[in-house]
């Protein structure tokens, strides 16, 4: 039988992790309160506006809020609506953006403690020493 979780409850405000933006954007790493999950919040008005292509060691798992995403997981492509999850495997390169009308709302979930990332190079861009977000 598994051991009960010592995690306490905790109540985080939208002031305490959320920019005050339009539109919100923000993170929380759970590593803070022993849980083993990033919490970002990621928004755009910009149509074609999105991460760039990158890699995690873990999985992350994308909800769509709002609007659509063009997504890039590994050598897949395929549009994401307003409801969809989305699967990004850990070490598997990963990007998605805007494709409108109007804004991209979503919440990404990295399976981690803390928020690891390697940027990948953009077409004519060289490789450089990986960064960490």
């Amino acid at each position: 039988m598994p051991k009960p979780s010592k995690i306490e409850p905790v109540l985080i405000r939208p002031e305490a992790w959320l920019k005050n933006s339009s539109p919100p954007l923000g993170s929380q790493e759970g590593r803070h309160f022993g849980v083993d999950c990033v919490v970002i919040r990621y928004s755009t008005d910009t149509i074609g506006e999105g991460p760039s292509l990158h890699v995690h060691p873990y999985d992350e798992i994308f909800h769509i809020l709002e609007g659509r995403a063009q997504f890039t997981v590994g050598e897949q492509q395929f549009e994401a609506v307003a409801g969809s999850l989305v699967i990004g495997p850990a070490n598997v390169p990963h990007a998605y953006k805007n494709l409108g009308p109007g804004r991209l709302d979503s919440i990404d979930f990295h399976l981690s403690p803390e928020w690891i990332q390697y940027d990948l190079p953009r077409d004519g861009e060289s490789l450089s020493a990986p960064t960490l977000s």
